[in-house]
């Protein structure tokens, strides 16, 4: 009985744990994502800078920070490469008084320079964005981005995520410069191919890593909603078993009871009082007897334990005899019960969808006034049938729909003071409906009458 609160609580705790980890792996993204991008600027600025200082033109307060953060990170020990003397021979050509930083005069860009830098390009531009020269010892990777030209004409600069031509990603920063040193724009760029790469395999891990967590988690979360429910269980059981136990144990003495009553009844013919209040007794002990016989098929419910002896029946003939049985009580209340079943078969156990139909006829004739109609018709839908039973009486307010189908509650308690009910009846209903592979719906509009639909497979 509580294996679909065990699914619900399985799937809880699967959607946490997942979420939690979807939150550690997009922030662990994030980070590296940050990193290299963050990276890739600050080394673009920097190169910028030195191509400002190259041709001399006043470094923006953004590129002083740029060079001042980039050499306080390659200052740090560890952080110089062991070949950074080789590099700045290499160089000793392109150093001048001119590459000077200005807060540290004593370190140049030879003395910086790694392979952050040596992947930058650089594109140097008229006012019209069109290449002037080609300054690097390589055929340009790329023509000029002529939006984040005009993007730099304006607004002073651009950053932003371009493509080569070749279609790989690149980082590009595009500034505008002063006319008097000759140029119009620089656009300096650096392929971000590899790093795009690596965080696609680091998302590739993750997923991997995820699929088998989700495994793992999906069988844990499952151990620990059983251990969660399992005294819950036990209770339940023992419920269950209280219940059946009781329900047995209280057969005879009830049954004891009305036959005594009935001998009571029989012998004092003459003493109307007497045969008065035996009477009551007979319907108060029958009463306790339905009651007892409702618990008992309930729990044999929960438990699984209840047989049935599903086969072929036909579904009009069975109308047609719960109507006789019904005509009596409905001539006594004045109301109207129309049979249109024409026709259709379905598979269950006769006894139980008897006992169904009775529960849901029952309800609705209390709840009809005289002068109203019930009606009774089927429908085909697919491979299943559609029995619906519908009538004019007073309605459910929509307050009370969601627990109509619950045990011992009685939406009419305010109502029908003079029915001795239980409020187990459509919960037996939808119980023994669910036991036979069918379907029961309730639809009900206050003032304007009641629809109950049982839907079961066809039979063969």
């Amino acid at each position: 009985m509580l294996k679909p609160l065990r699914i619900k609580l399985t799937l809880l705790y699967l959607m946490v744990a997942m979420l939690l980890a979807g939150i550690v792996g997009l922030g662990a993204y994030s980070l590296l994502y940050f990193y290299f991008q963050n990276n890739n600027d600050t080394a673009l600025k920097f190169k910028m800078a030195d191509n400002f200082s190259t041709i001399g033109v006043n470094l923006p307060e953004e590129l002083i920070r740029a060079q001042q953060d980039w050499i306080s990170f390659r200052s740090k020990p560890g952080n110089t490469s062991d070949n950074e003397n080789e590099i700045t021979e290499a160089h000793d050509d392109e150093t001048s008084e001119d590459h000077d930083v200005v807060s540290n005069p004593t370190l140049t860009i030879s003395e910086v320079y790694e392979g952050e830098l040596t992947s930058i390009f650089i594109l140097p531009l008229d006012v019209n964005g069109r290449l002037m020269f080609n300054p690097n010892p390589y055929f340009p990777p790329m023509d000029p981005d002529l939006n984040a030209v005009q993007v730099a004409l304006e607004k002073g600069y651009d950053l932003r995520n371009s493509l080569l031509a070749d279609g790989s990603p690149v980082r590009l920063l595009t500034y505008r410069v002063p006319p008097a040193s000759g140029y119009g724009l620089i656009q300096v760029g650096k392929p971000i191919a590899d790093q795009m790469r690596v965080l696609n395999q680091f998302v590739s891990g993750l997923l991997i890593i995820g699929g088998f967590s989700i495994l793992l988690l999906g069988f844990g979360s499952w151990l620990m909603a059983g251990r969660s429910l399992r005294t819950t269980q036990y209770a339940l059981d023992m419920q269950q078993a209280f219940v059946a136990n009781a329900s047995h144990e209280l057969r005879t003495p009830l049954t004891l009871m009305r036959a005594s009553a009935e001998v009571a009844q029989r012998r004092n013919q003459g003493d109307d009082q007497q045969v008065a209040l035996m009477g009551d007794i007979v319907n108060e002990v029958d009463h306790m007897s339905q009651l007892v016989e409702d618990l008992l098929l309930l729990s044999r419910l929960d438990a699984h334990q209840l047989k049935l002896d599903q086969h072929n029946i036909f579904v009009p003939d069975l109308i047609a005899d719960i109507q006789r049985n019904f005509s009596p009580l409905t001539a006594e209340k004045q109301i109207s019960l129309i049979n249109k079943v024409e026709t259709g078969t379905v598979l269950a156990d006769m006894t139980r969808l008897r006992q169904v139909l009775i529960i849901i006829l029952d309800n609705a004739i209390r709840h009809t006034p005289p002068g109203g109609m019930i009606t009774v018709h089927s429908t085909s839908e697919g491979r299943n049938l559609r029995i619906s039973v519908s009538d004019s009486g007073e309605g459910i307010s929509q307050v009370h729909m969601a627990h109509v189908f619950e045990r011992f509650y009685q939406a009419e308690s305010g109502r029908s003071m003079d029915y001795k009910g239980a409020g187990l009846g459509l919960s037996i209903a939808k119980s023994l409906i669910d036991a036979q592979g069918g379907q029961i719906r309730i639809s009900s509009q206050p003032g304007k009458g009641t629809i109950v639909t049982i839907v079961l497979p066809l039979g063969k």
